[in-house]
């Protein structure tokens, strides 16, 4: 099937006007997604050796104009339809004006390329007991469609959430979170497994969504001014690297000029959405996995 992103765009937009038809898109991105987690055996992990190429976005945070002109500038119907991947790093809600429109626009892309699009869970795509400030996304819900629809709709987005994964895990080639790396268990463990064993681990849950990485190369880690996660050192990105035996780390959840490469060029971060943080730049990520050491020349940025 074809991709049309200008017809995509465009029903995204009416979807996000209609009650009936917004419920149906968000019940096939739960059915998409849940399928998905049964074939992982309820694993919050992807793991696969069979992406060779993909386009990384960073937060998105309800500015779906920005997202549509990345995916016009990369020619994402040309790319889908020559095998790449599109992934997600997470956070499509809260903050901007239309989280409404941007979640559909998202779930109508699973739902055309359910095999080709990954959708990692954010921040703001709340997991219990780690609650993000602000999250207006149920409020926008109220405002649309109404008191007790909109708590419906809130209800089934958060059942979609809890479908997400956490992590891309590529052997050899890249860790793709939203936050970090689940610092504690990198400390703890040396096996890819036991690392990656993160669905009943709080604390690594936590790590994942929330976390942070500083530029420091002695600490391994301190506590986070977020209230949440940690901020990490070098000498985690290290441990890392060796212990699940990958080259790259890929993350959002920090605003920046549409990237920022730390860690001796170890770790990326992208930021996929423009404005509400007075960032003037968003960018993706076009990436050939075989070209890891040269991450900057694929970024494209608008």
């Amino acid at each position: 099937m074809c991709m049309d992103i200008d017809t995509l765009y465009r029903e995204a937009w009416e979807v996000g006007q209609n009650a009936d038809e917004f419920r149906n898109v968000l019940k096939d991105f739960k059915n998409k997604l849940e399928f998905e987690y049964l074939l992982r055996n309820r694993r919050a992990v992807v793991i696969t050796k069979n992406i060779d190429k993909a386009i990384f976005f960073g937060d998105i945070h309800g500015d779906i104009d920005t997202l549509y002109t990345l995916l016009k500038k990369i020619d994402v119907e040309t790319l889908i339809n020559s095998n790449w991947y599109l992934v997600f790093l997470g956070d499509y809600i809260d903050r901007g004006y239309h989280q409404i429109e941007t979640l559909a626009f998202i779930a109508m892309l699973k739902s055309r390329y359910p095999s080709r699009v990954i959708t990692l869970r954010g921040n703001h795509e709340p997991y219990k007991n780690l609650e993000p400030h602000p999250h207006d996304y149920p409020e926008h819900l109220i405002y649309r469609f109404g008191r007790d629809e909109g708590f419906e709709m809130y209800e089934l987005s958060r059942e979609i959430f809890d479908l997400m994964p956490l992590v891309l895990y590529i052997p050899n080639k890249i860790l793709a979170v939203h936050g970090g790396p689940p610092i504690s268990r990198i400390i703890k463990y040396s096996n890819v497994n036991d690392i990656l064993t993160v669905e009943k681990d709080f604390e690594a849950v936590e790590d994942i969504l929330w976390s942070d990485p500083i530029e420091d190369e002695s600490i391994e880690y301190t506590f986070s001014y977020r209230g949440a996660g940690k901020l990490w050192g070098l000498p985690i990105t290290l441990k890392t690297i060796e212990k699940l035996g990958i080259k790259l780390i890929i993350r959002g959840h920090e605003p920046v000029e549409g990237y920022r490469v730390s860690h001796r060029g170890r770790v990326l971060t992208l930021f996929s959405m423009k404005g509400y943080y007075g960032n003037s730049i968003a960018a993706c990520l076009r990436l050939p996995l075989d070209e890891l050491d040269n991450v900057e020349n694929h970024i494209v940025y608008i």
